[in-house]
């Protein structure tokens, strides 16, 4: 029977499409399959499940099971020989899954304390089955809000893998300094767009609910405080005190900062002109995007970015922060950057792009062949595959 070699993609929870780093995973893996190098697999972590469960995902094999982690109350108790014991079993399962599927590379995505078993497994393979850890930032952002021992043993788990891939250089440095990692095995690899999905979102018929508004602005971003809808929301006021008639459409998972967004549109006054969209299918929000006057990111933090290059390539203008990897990803000379944490220059900077038609679109011009040239799923295929195999 043909059992071709495979790199097993690992969550540490179930699968989401409307999750960003879940869809990362998946071009990923879909990637991986056009390219028929390494078989793709993907592995969810499932702590209800006693045993493993498989089924299928856009012709992905997904497997369903549980991944034991230490926690760090009874590590300081002393709980760490319990844990050991209990975690024996589930080692031996995983060798049993890795020789079941010729697993080759194992790419853990969100990395933390939870893979402790997988660091385990690396060490008792010695160096036969690959370890790659994946960051996304949302990820070192726990680690460092985490307690000193489960900070500790977070680092110890990254250490065991062979590589350590950032979807940014300004993640790889904080990643570096944070977790005092060997900087041979730090990469920075870029995330991607898909084109053909891309192409296909130009005939998805759904327009996001904008009141009495023909036109309107757009942010896409998971609820939460580092993703600045606070401060959108006071740039966006200025704008409708200065005459501008358009709708604010917020995009975004459901987040228990939502209920903070909600009311401060409120306390604006602003009940007629914001517009909430929770947890929308990726077809759906790149309908949305496309049709926006502007996309604005105002993050007080940012890893990468991946709407800025979706409506990038859909000819969108972008108005963005200048924080974190946005200018690594937009380019350092994109005039549309404000300062962080000032409404005022937020609302300046839409301001500019609104009524500079003419220079916004040479400017969209350009983001799009940068998109098109430098941030593929081909593109990061290419690179991640160079680290998979690197010393095999």
């Amino acid at each position: 029977m043909d059992n071709p070699p495979s790199v097993l993609f690992v969550l540490p929870w179930a699968l989401s499409p409307v999750n960003g780093v879940d869809l990362a995973v998946l071009n990923l893996a879909r990637s991986a399959a056009a390219h028929r190098g390494l078989r793709p697999l993907m592995f969810c972590v499932d702590p209800t499940q006693e045993t493993c469960s498989t089924t299928e995902y856009d012709d992905i094999r997904m497997i369903s099971g549980r991944l034991h982690a230490p926690q760090s109350q009874p590590l300081a108790a002393g709980g760490t020989v319990d844990f050991l014991r209990s975690v024996r079993g589930e080692l031996a399962e995983w060798r049993a899954l890795i020789r079941q599927h010729n697993v080759r590379v194992i790419d853990a995505h969100f990395p933390g304390l939870h893979y402790f078993t997988l660091a385990l497994l690396r060490r008792r393979t010695r160096g036969r089955v690959r370890l790659i850890f994946s960051l996304h930032g949302d990820d070192l952002r726990a680690i460092q809000g985490a307690g000193r021992i489960a900070r500790a043993g977070a680092r110890w788990v990254l250490r065991q893998g062979d590589a350590v891939v950032c979807c940014s250089d300004d993640l790889a440095r904080v990643a570096q300094q944070t977790l005092r990692l060997d900087e041979r095995r730090l990469h920075t690899i870029y995330q991607g767009v898909d084109i053909e999905e891309l192409e296909r979102s130009r005939g998805c018929r759904y327009r996001p609910p904008t009141g009495a508004f023909t036109d309107y602005l757009v942010c896409v971003a998971a609820f939460d405080q580092k993703k600045g809808q606070d401060l959108l929301l006071e740039a966006f006021t200025q704008l409708v005190r200065q005459g501008l008639k358009a709708a604010l459409v917020l995009i975004g998972r459901r987040t228990p900062f939502l209920t903070r967004v909600r009311g401060l549109v409120r306390r604006l006054g602003l009940q007629d002109h914001v517009f909430f969209v929770h947890d929308l299918d990726h077809q759906d929000t790149l309908a949305a995007i496309r049709q926006a006057r502007v996309l604005v990111q105002p993050s007080r933090e940012e890893a990468f970015g991946l709407s800025l290059l979706e409506a990038g390539y859909l000819e969108t203008p972008i108005v963005a922060t200048a924080v974190g990897a946005i200018p690594e990803v937009l380019g350092t000379y994109y005039p549309y950057l404000a300062r962080p944490e000032d409404a005022e220059a937020l609302a300046e900077t839409i301001h500019e792009v609104l009524y500079n038609p003419t220079e916004a679109r040479r400017q969209v011009e350009l983001i799009r062949r940068h998109v098109a040239t430098r941030f593929t799923w081909g593109i990061a295929y290419d690179r991640y595959e160079g680290v998979w195999l690197s010393g095999s």
